[in-house]
């Protein structure tokens, strides 16, 4: 039951985060020009018209408010409100005043000191990075610890060069550090990474190539002081039989630290200015090899998941091994830039021009699959919706998280816009697919046909959707962006790390893993119809969502059961051996 509270605790948080920073955030948009606070055009930046820098403010209320209305409010969430406002008026008096960067500086080690000092909490010890002994930090903690914190800052905010960049890397940072939290059954960086999530997905919903918004200096020193705050919470708590040395959580911020150390020695050697904005970053150095932004963009993020992974796979190994290994991660990661921009290797744009209709074989096939459209729609229609009404009554908590997902989806689509918001549209109803599978043959009481039968049918729907491909000239479908790389990294994450750290079966992973390619198979099929009319963009969505809403019937309806969900499947599986 403990647990059980706990989770509505934490969406509790996260929705209404998610909801204020998705709202907000127009409000702000139109309001931009009153405060003349725009990022212009120049030569070191990359966008090409004005574009409001405000978005950070949306965030901070995400932030702050759902955790001053729903949590308890002790030294430790004190402390690091203080800190958040402290910032956020330093980011906010830079984004319209733009204020010397002394006076930033001031006021994130203003930021950092209050936390440390009301909180009571600095880093003690870097433990045994050299196989040498424990590195004390001794009468100096508080004073290592806050230009630790600084430096995070400064890190989140030099990386915000691309749209997208810096929020999607917080997010994936993020969701790392509150796994430790989770397992350690720590509250307070629970809550507040949860409502750190929720705010960036409500900003990154805007933020998305080509972004109507930037964050701006609020935004990425909110990012930077609440990572580094919750990385120190953790550092100092030892829960549940879980220990994390600085460097483990260090390790999740590795791309953006070590990024910023790099641009900074390189700037020392040739004798300039350390803190003098250039165009030397490791996203500058990926454009100049000929890449596309939104590969760029993916690339870091898959960088950043890999400092993550590493970090938990290697949690419980000596202090120096993790040291040694995130050197080796980040040697790899900056050095193979540093070797193609050497041997002066570029991105040739790897496309090839479509092939004429003449050298596409069976014209026949052609026109066999351009009439099949009408009729795939509706089979993938009544497809979904027929093991809906196979299920049971199920418990409320199936219907509580189908609720979850729904208004999840409902509020972050782009309704008004979704012609123009392809990459969000294509990442939540990827997301929805998997969402609704996953539920379909987890939940309790499922009928034991609806595996095979999902399996068989998104069988059917790509092999649909191969044949359009090398019939039809669809091959364009298999790109993903930056957007839809994250929430397949957050489907993925539930699969691969989740599951296994809390221990809740093989049989549960094997059938994410599953779903996570019959949902790839549905999503690439809807790409498919929408891209001649786009207009069912919407009509695929409301379609999801009433599936969606159909289980949340089937669960609310429920007598009071609280069957755990997630164990369920592994149970069954166990005892189907």
């Amino acid at each position: 039951m403990s647990d059980l509270l706990n989770h509505n605790q934490l969406a509790s948080i996260f929705f209404p985060a998610l909801l204020l920073s998705l709202f907000l955030t127009p409000l702000i948009i139109r309001s931009t020009s009153r405060l003349n606070a725009v990022d212009l055009p120049d030569a070191r930046k990359l966008h090409e018209r004005a574009v409001s820098r405000m978005g950070g403010v949306a965030m901070v209320a995400g932030v702050v408010l759902p955790l001053l209305f729903f949590t308890p409010l002790d030294r430790t969430m004190l402390a690091f409100l203080v800190g958040v406002l402290i910032v956020a008026a330093t980011g906010f008096l830079d984004d319209v005043y733009r204020i010397p960067p002394a006076a930033k500086f001031a006021g994130e080690i203003l930021a950092a000191t209050a936390f440390i000092f009301i909180g009571g909490v600095w880093i003690q010890e870097f433990g045994d990075l050299f196989r040498t002994g424990e590195i004390s930090c001794g009468r100096f903690g508080p004073i290592l610890t806050i230009l630790c914190m600084v430096g995070v800052m400064n890190a989140l905010n030099l990386v915000d060069g691309l749209d997208g960049l810096a929020g999607g890397i917080a997010a994936i940072a993020a969701i790392f550090l509150g796994l430790f939290a989770y397992l350690g059954g720590d509250s307070v960086p629970q809550w507040i990474l949860f409502a750190l999530v929720g705010s960036l997905f409500g900003f990154l919903r805007y933020n998305t190539h080509p972004a109507k918004l930037f964050m701006g200096d609020t935004g990425s020193l909110l990012l930077g002081y609440t990572l580094s705050a919750t990385a120190v919470v953790l550092v100092r708590n030892d829960h549940a039989g879980i220990h994390l040395a600085p460097v483990t959580v260090a390790a999740v911020l590795a791309l953006p630290i070590t990024d910023t150390l790099l641009v900074m020695v390189r700037r020392l050697r040739h004798g300039q200015n350390p803190f003098w904005p250039d165009r030397t970053h490791l996203h500058h150095q990926l454009l100049e090899l000929g890449l596309p932004h939104a590969v760029v963009v993916r690339i870091l993020y898959l960088s950043t998941a890999a400092f993550g992974v590493q970090a938990w796979l290697l949690h419980g190994a000596p202090e120096w091994v993790q040291f040694g290994q995130v050197i080796l991660l980040a040697a790899l990661v900056h050095g193979t830039v540093y070797g193609l921009h050497r041997f002066g290797l570029r991105w040739d744009g790897g496309s090839k021009p479509a092939p004429s209709p003449a050298d596409r074989a069976g014209t026949a096939m052609e026109r066999l699959l351009g009439k099949s459209v009408w009729w795939v729609t509706a089979a993938i229609a009544i497809g979904l919706v027929v093991p809906i009404f196979a299920l049971p009554v199920l418990p409320r908590v199936v219907g509580g998280i189908a609720m979850a997902v729904l208004v999840f989806i409902g509020a972050m689509f782009p309704w008004r816009e979704h012609l123009h918001r392809s990459s969000v549209v294509n990442g939540l109803i990827g997301f929805a697919c998997f969402c609704l599978l996953a539920l379909l043959q987890a939940a309790p009481g499922s009928p034991s046909w609806v595996p095979a039968y999902i399996a068989v049918m998104s069988a059917a729907v790509l092999l649909w959707v191969l044949l359009k491909m090398k019939y039809c000239g669809h091959r364009g479908i298999v790109q993903i962006s930056a957007f839809e790389m994250l929430l397949l990294g957050v489907v993925l994450f539930f699969a691969l790390v989740l599951v296994p750290a809390l221990h809740l079966g093989e049989g549960l992973r094997r059938m994410l893993l599953a779903v996570c390619m019959e949902s790839a198979a549905f999503l690439l099929a809807m790409k498919i119809l929408v891209r001649r009319r786009p207009h069912r963009n919407s009509w695929i969505a409301v379609a999801l969502l009433g599936a969606l809403a159909l289980i949340v019937v089937k669960g609310f309806v429920s007598t009071g059961s609280t069957v755990n969900f997630v164990a369920a499947p592994a149970h069954a599986t166990a005892a189907q051996r």
